[in-house]
């Protein structure tokens, strides 16, 4: 397809062909989610600071709003695609692989067949977890594909998120039957092939049910050094007693655009542990949020990244506490190099009758570099008056004693830097439970550290 040359008129130009030709058979409710979804996007246009909106003021996204992206065709090229830099240390792998936002089979690992997914349809769930594409839940008519999707992450939310959901198409299916338990890491894989002026919308469901565990990574990855667009949405309902623990890892080409939104609810006594890695792209956007609606429900919100040349990374955390007794922990980390940026906003909201509500924020920000900067805002709402609630941020230089220890012991400077900068992160690396998804991280950061820091 030739995109038109105005940008608006491009999306609205795919968006017609998606429903003339891609999705000529969707059920009538996906149908009517897109059109409503493309109807707030073309109302609200691409965020701007000018229009008052304080979410959007520190991360300009004009260079994505000004350029004409196109969607990826079915049939993406993955012949030659090696996958080994990409595998988990671990004996059993759970995968599904997609490239440029299309599902590929040859890359995916043991895949939820038709009777899995139909399976979760079923009042108990079906006989075990489900691990497959968003578009067989969606085509076996799976109630809990209809029930959740945009009930999280509306298009109401901004206009990246209703993008996404316009161009609702594919992406990955995870039901855990209520007491299953997968023991190692389900890894959705998201490669893009870097091709200049493409664009992905990746988007993820997760159900996980009463007494249910798993790990999910999320790997996002480049073979090339394009300027593409990647804009992820992933939706997670952890049910009662529900241990369900995210990891995303980011290393998207120079060049790239990442926006992403996570949007997580929990029921009576969940546990949920989310690790976000920013470790690539040219303007990199994330947004996690969790709505603690039942008393006893957890949640830990943990994020590094990393920053050089020209990159901009903002992170956005958000915990709202509905219910009393109810757990948020907040903890956030960036090591800024060249003239790249870093930005950090962590809000806590404790509504009237959370009492008992537990809510803590830290930010801490290293500067490598003096052109690098950092802005933070952790931040409180409270409405109830028996709390615990604290926030904190911190943004400074490597410490001069910490560096010359080192070099005392032999260190050569560039390595004593990289070491003082991976022992501020490690705490942060420390929240990925599954050995399997930390190792993954720690080696993706290391390699980063060794190429910059």
């Amino acid at each position: 397809m030739q995109a038109a040359s105005n940008p608006a008129a491009a999306w609205a130009e795919q968006f017609r062909a998606l429903e003339r030709d891609g999705a000529s058979g969707a059920p009538q409710w996906l149908a009517d989610l897109r059109r409503g979804a493309f109807a707030a996007f073309e109302r609200a246009g691409f965020p701007t600071a000018r229009r008052g909106n304080e979410a959007w003021k520190y991360t300009n996204v004009r260079p994505i709003a000004e350029s004409v992206f196109e969607i990826a065709e079915p049939g993406a090229a993955d012949a030659d695609i090696d996958l080994a830099p990409y595998e988990l240390p671990c004996p059993r792998e759970r995968r599904l692989t997609f490239v440029d936002g299309r599902y590929s089979a040859r890359l995916s690992t043991e895949p939820a067949s038709e009777a899995e997914i139909r399976g979760a349809a079923l009042p108990r769930g079906g006989d075990g977890p489900v691990v497959g594409r968003l578009a067989d839940a969606i085509e076996y008519r799976v109630p809990l594909a209809q029930e959740r999707l945009g009930s999280l992450a509306s298009a109401g939310d901004d206009a990246f998120t209703a993008l996404n959901t316009a161009f609702l198409r594919d992406g990955a299916f995870v039901h855990l039957p209520a007491g299953s338990a997968v023991h190692e890491p389900i890894h959705l894989l998201f490669i893009s092939t870097g091709r200049d002026a493409a664009a992905a919308h990746p988007r993820v469901l997760i159900s996980a049910e009463a007494g249910s565990s798993a790990t999910v990574l999320q790997s996002f990855e480049t073979l090339g050094g394009g300027a593409y667009f990647t804009n992820a949405v992933t939706e997670a309902v952890a049910g009662p007693g529900a241990n369900l623990r995210l990891c995303a890892l980011q290393r998207e080409s120079a060049g790239a655009f990442h926006i992403a939104a996570t949007r997580i609810r929990q029921a009576r006594g969940s546990r949920v542990s989310s690790v976000v890695v920013d470790l690539g792209g040219r303007l990199t956007r994330r947004e996690v949020s969790a709505a603690l609606e039942e008393p006893g429900a957890e949640v830990s919100l943990c994020g590094l990244y990393y920053g050089d040349g020209s990159r901009h990374v903002e992170n956005r955390a958000f915990a709202d506490h509905a219910a009393p007794e109810a757990s948020s922990n907040q903890i956030y980390k960036g090591a800024l190099d060249g003239a790249s940026r870093g930005v950090f906003t962590g809000g806590a909201l404790a509504r009237p009758g959370a009492q008992k509500t537990s809510a803590h924020q830290v930010n801490k920000n290293l500067l490598l570099s003096d052109g690098a900067e950092a802005d933070s805002q952790p931040k409180l709402e409270i409405f109830a008056d028996d709390v615990s609630c604290t926030h904190g941020s911190a943004v400074g230089q490597p410490d001069a004693d910490a560096l010359f220890y080192l070099k005392s012991r032999g260190i050569g400077g560039d390595a004593a830097l990289r070491l003082f900068v991976r022992g501020f992160v490690s705490d942060v690396i420390a929240e990925i439970e599954d050995g399997a998804a930390r190792r993954r991280v720690e080696d993706a950061v290391d390699a980063r550290l060794g190429g910059g820091a």
